[in-house]
């Protein structure tokens, strides 16, 4: 099988600081492999309030659900490794984005993982996807 690249760009909105706890090391000390969608996440969190929201799971009418995720595990990363996460939303369509991470070891100053969620804008009133909001989508613009 053919490996998947996830492609960065060449500029990210929003940049974020996290450094590896305890918590999220396996047996052999390393980070975990299950722990780079739960950091991405709290990294999306931290934009979504970036961007004026107070918090993820509920704004502009309706709820933020994540439809696909990819990851590329890149490097080695260690318990009190400092991470620098940078992210971008992107790849607008009438009912999605895409959230780009990028997961940069600064302890060790290399890439240590790459993560792409494809998000839907979710009405649970009504239990169906909606439109990306054009707020949205001008608050994202404008940062």
């Amino acid at each position: 099988m053919a490996r998947k690249s996830i492609e960065l760009p060449e500029r990210f909105l929003f940049t974020t600081e996290y450094i590896v706890l305890y918590s999220d090391v396996n047996v052999a000390n390393h980070l975990a492999a299950d722990r780079i969608p739960a950091i991405a996440i709290e990294a999306q969190l931290r934009f979504i309030i970036a961007l004026g929201y107070e918090h993820a799971t509920a704004f502009e009418e309706a709820g933020l659900i994540m439809a696909h995720s990819e990851i590329s595990y890149i490097s080695e990363t260690d318990y009190g490794d400092h991470l620098a996460i940078d992210v971008t939303a992107c790849n607008f369509t009438a009912k999605s984005f895409d959230l780009l991470f990028s997961l940069r070891n600064v302890s060790k100053n290399r890439e240590a993982a790459r993560v792409k969620n494809t998000m839907l804008f979710f009405d649970y009133k009504r239990k169906s996807v909606c439109p990306v909001p054009e707020s949205f989508k001008a608050k994202v613009a404008s940062m």
